[in-house]
């Protein structure tokens, strides 16, 4: 709508539910030093209920032709209930077993985030000087309830022990963040050159307030507080940084690069079970540049590069141990610095218009140093964490470090050529990817390497406004080295081969179908699969302009969809397989609403333009 002469405002909301059931089967091997082995199977039942709501807001007012002040809040409520019982077999090479554990969940999550922006933008007679000052405040508190039943039986030789586990968790997660940013901009010789001075200080500050009980027979209730895993912690980070940038040209080309000086508190303090306090200052110096550049009237390049860094968040600060689940225990570290990353990344563009054909060339890579890693102990015999809980042999403790040396690469390229003959537009693309990830496996620092090369083939047509039809093959080869295991390789292949086909006549029946063939090869036992995904449909256009739709569909006509995927990780490789929708029916009927008259123009003055070219 719009309020008064200057004032435009806008709104939404938007509600969803989601109730989904979940089968899942995973198969994990760790990286362990030598020619040992470990695995772990698992076998999970889950069903969720998912509530939101989303809010958001914005008011342009433009107080006159050199001022205005765009605000922007937003709200977020988020409900979301579970239930699962996990299935777990923890075993070495061999099959020798070290654990079974059956663990029953039910968990209870009330979240609300509130977000809100006010840009206030100063355009001065002179072209290119410019002042801005932006304001950001950010409130976020999660309620999450969480009840365990965790039944483990330990193996050792022909020995066994029994171990029940009746936990209730309440874990209160709240924070917010105010952030500020002044930028002036001035210009600087006869050649359309600016140079822009900057400033941003930010203060962030969350809390944790975890409570851990356990079940007594005697009071039949979860009333035995356990502070050995439970913790208050709060946590702050406050950050001041300054910089210039010089820019000189128009937006398709511009060249810029700048220099910014950033100042950064990190301070933890626990006030239970035991007070505690840790402070860190940082310094660091973060570049940036930026290249856009026209090669000729058929091709340009982009390319640019950025120092950043990022602070750990309040859960992986919180040092408390999450034995939910007994055979995988987790815990923070207050220790925690921040991590400066590196990145960079490009691309060029090649386009004849005469002759239709086109390259893309594009690239990206990032390293990054202070990286949180994971590290991972397996005890190898039964090891006291707290007065109150007890490592078995064979389970595993997980907390976050900061490791050097986290690095990955990845470029794409595509080339697309028309083929006239047959009214088709041929498109090649090929890709590889490598990725470098530091992590702690027994003490034992080790680098997982993955790399990954794609290559596929797309035939699209569009003969005509009735037929058209796409065929489409995409291949990808993968490997995953471990220096803890340094002679294995992990290598799997997967492939998706497509074909697409669309028919409509003149009397507004439309026929469409579509059949894919997914290939994977080289996971684990029972992971590769071969199968196919054939969607049919047919439709009939209605009333006048054919403005509605009447169509049948039916997905997965041969029911066979699966869904298969491999994650590598720092210490092991997992496949899983999870249950997706398979063979259904639907009946859909749509009608278009449309050309609800004619906008209204709109007039900008010389000094609207120029601040509208900045802001977009």
């Amino acid at each position: 709508d719009k309020w008064g002469k200057r004032l435009d405002v806008s709104g939404s909301y938007f509600f969803n539910n989601r109730n989904t059931q979940n089968d899942e089967s995973i198969r994990r091997e760790y990286f362990l030093s030598g020619d040992s082995s470990q695995f772990y199977e698992q076998q999970t039942f889950s069903s969720n209920s998912n509530y939101n709501h989303r809010a958001n807001f914005r008011f342009d007012w433009e107080i006159d032709s050199s001022n205005s002040i765009l605000i922007t809040p937003s709200i977020n409520v988020q409900q979301y209930d579970n239930n699962s019982e996990v299935l777990g077999l923890n075993y070495y090479h061999g099959n020798d077993t070290i654990s079974q554990t059956l663990n029953r969940t039910s968990s209870d999550r009330l979240a609300y985030n509130f977000n809100n922006n006010i840009l206030y933008r100063h355009s001065f007679r002179k072209r290119g000087r410019t002042f801005s000052v932006n304001f950001n405040t950010g409130i976020n508190n999660q309620d999450v309830d969480i009840y365990t039943d965790a039944f483990t039986r330990y193996f050792k030789g022909p020995l066994s022990l029994s171990d029940t586990i009746l936990q209730f968790n309440d874990q209160l997660t709240k924070g917010y963040q105010l952030s500020t940013s002044v930028n002036y901009t001035e210009p600087v010789g006869k050649k359309g050159a600016i140079v822009e001075f900057r400033y941003n200080p930010s203060f962030s500050s969350n809390e944790a307030d975890k409570e851990t009980l356990f079940f007594e027979d005697a009071s039949g209730k979860y009333s035995r507080f356990d502070t050995s895993q439970s913790n208050v912690f709060d946590n702050t980070y406050t950050t001041h940084k300054g910089g210039i940038t010089y820019r000189k040209g128009e937006r398709n080309k511009q060249i810029s690069f700048g220099l910014e000086v950033q100042s950064a508190t990190l301070e933890s303090e626990q006030v239970f079970p035991f007070a505690t306090n840790v402070k860190r200052t940082f310094a660091n110096i973060l570049p940036n540049a930026r290249i856009n550049l026209p090669l000729s009237k058929k091709e340009n390049i982009r390319i640019f590069y950025r120092a950043n860094t990022n602070a750990p968040s309040v859960n992986q600060l919180q040092d408390v141990i999450n034995s939910a689940n007994p055979v995988f225990v987790t815990a923070g570290n207050p220790a925690l610095d921040q991590t400066y990353s590196h990145r960079i990344g490009g691309r060029y563009q090649y386009t004849n218009t005469t002759k239709g054909n086109s390259l893309f060339i594009n690239f990206f890579g990032s390293m990054t140093n202070s990286y949180v890693a994971t590290g991972t102990f397996i005890a190898r015999d039964d090891s006291v964490l707290t007065p109150t809980f007890t490592l078995r042999r064979g389970s595993q403790l997980t907390k976050p470090l900061n490791l050097d040396g986290q690095r990955n690469f990845n470029m794409f390229i595509t080339y697309a050529q028309p083929f006239k003959a047959i009214k088709t537009n041929i498109n090649l693309n090929a890709g590889f990817m490598v990725n470098r990830t530091p992590g702690v496996l027994n003490y034992v620092e080790g680098v997982t390497r993955s790399y990954a090369f794609n290559t596929g083939v797309v035939l699209a047509s569009n003969i005509s406004q009735y037929v058209d039809y796409t065929v489409s093959y995409n291949g990808s080869f993968n490997n995953a080295k471990n220096s803890l295991q340094p002679g294995t390789e992990n290598k799997y292949f997967s492939h998706t081969a497509s074909a697409k086909l669309n028919l409509q006549n003149k009397n507004g029946w439309v026929f469409n179908t579509d059949v894919i063939n997914q290939l994977y090869s080289g996971l684990s036992a029972g992971f590769n699969q071969s199968y196919w995904l054939w969607n049919m449909a047919i439709a009939k256009k209605l009333f006048k302009g054919q403005k509605g739709e009447l169509r049948l569909s039916v997905f997965d006509l041969l029911d066979q969809n699966q869904s298969i995927y491999r994650t590598v990780s720092e210490t092991y490789i997992e496949d899983v397989t999870t249950q997706v929708v398979s063979q259904y029916f639907m009946l859909t009927f749509t009608y278009n609403l449309k050309n609800f008259g004619k906008a209204p123009a709109r007039n900008f003055n010389q000094n609207q333009r120029g601040d509208f070219f900045r802001r977009n």
